[in-house]
């Protein structure tokens, strides 16, 4: 296979594989969200589950950030990190910090009548950011590749 038939599938597959793991991030933060109450963390279980969390949340982020392809030749991730991706990828940061910032004016009202520690917060923000940022970016990416 060649290096443009390589970077081709790579970016049907990064198109197909940002909404779900964006999907998949969001249902976590479901589960561990409505399993306890805000501020409550300090047992051995929510360590270990806070820990997946931040690990998932690196992995996406760099993911993201530099479009992936970690194993890849520099000729295939420079084709599948072209133009459009980096337009793409531009897009989907200013999103994620447009939901970052609405998460935090939530989080500030929500402080108004309970309150919320500095690490759900930022747990909050990060999965708003996050999840946003590889939605929209995989929302362009497959409106691309199917116009």
């Amino acid at each position: 296979m060649t290096d443009a038939e390589t970077a081709d599938r790579l970016v049907h597959r990064r198109a197909r594989m940002m909404p779900a793991m964006a999907a998949i991030f969001i249902a976590q933060q479901g589960s561990y969200f409505s399993g306890r109450r805000l501020g409550e963390g300090s047992r051995l279980v929510d360590h270990v589950a806070i820990s997946a969390w931040l690990v998932l949340s690196i992995v996406l982020l760099m993911a993201f950030a530099t479009g992936g392809g970690w194993f890849r030749s520099a000729k295939v991730r420079a084709l599948i990190n072209d133009e459009s991706a980096r337009i793409h990828r531009a897009e989907g940061f200013r999103i994620g910090f447009l939901a970052m910032m609405i998460a935090a004016i939530a989080l500030y009202i929500l402080s108004l009548f309970e309150p919320v520690s500095g690490r759900d917060a930022i747990h909050v923000l990060m999965s708003a950011g996050i999840a946003a940022a590889l939605i929209r970016f995989g929302m362009l990416e497959r409106r691309a590749l199917n116009p």
